[in-house]
């Protein structure tokens, strides 16, 4: 991940209606205990099997609980910005997914992998956080890849650029918006469209979550979770401990959940892998965030107030003044998996 400056916000800030909605949408996905660009970290050994059946988060968030409950995103449309979305993999049968890009993207397997992890963590019939949600994927050009001509970029509203694709997300109804992508891999000139689409987003209420990325540092610097109006998201292990050895952190860092590993069909081998990452964390929240939705119903501020997140401070870190950068969390960085008490 290349780092390029990004603009600053406030610590663990949340801004206007957006905002409003992201905290109690946090606390009623806290309430039902569910709560890292591409930003997974480097899979593991293949596995021999054919089909995904089950994830070790779909106990660790009791999703089985939640399903027999009714909350299964039913009613809810959230939208992804990543790779392209095979929707005849076997984990994906049966889901509501369409693909609303704009244009035509040269994506590689290796972009299509994480495009279809993501969409299968989401909605997967098997073990997807929304099994019956409307998922929209909006495919964006990675920086090894070529966009088509299709895609306009020398008009200055390039059809594949973040901005303009949370731009459509909003025009199509989307009221989450995942993103698990670096934030290096922007054009400099589409900037002001980025910002002006995560304004719009606040104003209209619809929640952006961005991953902080797999750097094993403080990353503030190099994440959209560092721009307001976004919900930024580190990784956990499934005994609660943060993912040191590759999740990065900061003060833009809002939640953690789970980063793996999770299997992963391969489209370079044919097979299936696990893998990590703060990719895998951040659909966790948006998908946590939607089934709070579909829980508070469109009055989203009636969340249970009971609920809290646990807030712990990273099991390694080190005491410094603010403004100084580390390869651990500063002690200051309190923060944890969204859960009840």
């Amino acid at each position: 991940m290349t780092r390029t400056p990004a603009t600053p916000r406030s610590p663990l800030a949340f801004v206007g209606r957006a905002g409003r909605a992201a905290r109690a949408l946090t606390t009623a996905a806290s309430a039902l205990a569910l709560c890292v660009g591409a930003l997974l970290a480097a899979p593991a050994p293949a596995h021999a099997d054919d089909t995904i059946t089950t994830q070790d988060y779909f106990s660790y968030y009791k999703l089985d609980q939640a399903r027999a409950k009714g909350y299964t995103g039913k009613g809810v449309t959230i939208a992804m910005i990543d790779g392209p979305v095979d929707t005849s993999a076997p984990e994906l049968a049966g889901a509501n997914i369409t693909d609303k890009s704009r244009c035509t993207v040269n994506s590689d397997n290796k972009s299509k992998t994480h495009g279809t992890a993501i969409a299968s963590l989401l909605v997967s019939k098997n073990y997807g956080f929304l099994p019956d949600a409307t998922l929209y994927s909006y495919q964006t050009t990675f920086r090894d890849q070529q966009r088509s001509a299709d895609c306009n970029p020398e008009t200055g509203t390039a059809l594949d650029e973040l901005g303009a694709l949370i731009n459509f997300a909003i025009n199509d109804g989307a009221q989450i918006i995942t993103i698990s992508i670096a934030a290096g891999q922007i054009d400099a000139k589409f900037e002001p469209i980025l910002n002006a689409a995560l304004s719009r987003a606040i104003n209209q209420g619809i929640i952006v979550v961005t991953g902080m990325g797999n750097t094993s540092t403080d990353n503030d610097g190099a994440s959209y979770a560092s721009r307001n109006g976004t919900v930024g998201v580190s990784a956990i292990n499934l005994d609660g401990s943060f993912a040191l050895d590759y999740s990065s952190f900061g003060d833009s860092v809002t939640t953690a959940a789970f980063g793996g590993p999770i299997k992963a069909r391969d489209y370079d081998t044919g097979q299936i892998r696990d893998t990590s990452g703060t990719s895998i964390a951040t659909p966790i929240v948006a998908a946590s965030l939607a089934l709070a939705r579909q829980m508070a119903g469109r009055n989203i501020e009636s969340a249970p107030a009971a609920a809290h997140t646990h807030r712990f401070k990273p099991p390694t870190c080190v005491e410094q003044p603010h403004g100084l950068r580390s390869r651990q969390p500063r002690c200051t960085h309190q923060y944890g998996p969204l859960s009840v008490s």
